[in-house]
């Protein structure tokens, strides 16, 4: 998997905002590791191209910190 591949979410995007604008470079992005958080909240924890990229990063993160509860979705608008 190449790091160039994934984008980085930026922590001032506030996902929740309706009126906040997607660019172009994050439409390109649809697939999504997702975070779920108390109260049905959730955090984007990184993008990809492809799912077969998100999947083999979230693999990775399941051994490094199995006790937490993320999942891949495709949202090009999340």
């Amino acid at each position: 998997m190449e790091i160039a591949n994934m984008i980085p979410v930026e922590p001032s995007i506030d996902v929740d905002n309706p009126a906040f604008g997607f660019t172009y470079r994050v439409q390109l992005y649809p697939w999504c590791i997702v975070r779920f958080l108390p109260n049905l909240q959730r955090r984007i924890i990184q993008r990809f191209r492809k799912r077969a990229e998100a999947e083999e990063y979230l693999k990775a993160l399941k051994r490094l910190l199995p006790e937490t509860n993320r999942q891949i979705v495709f949202g090009p608008t999340l």
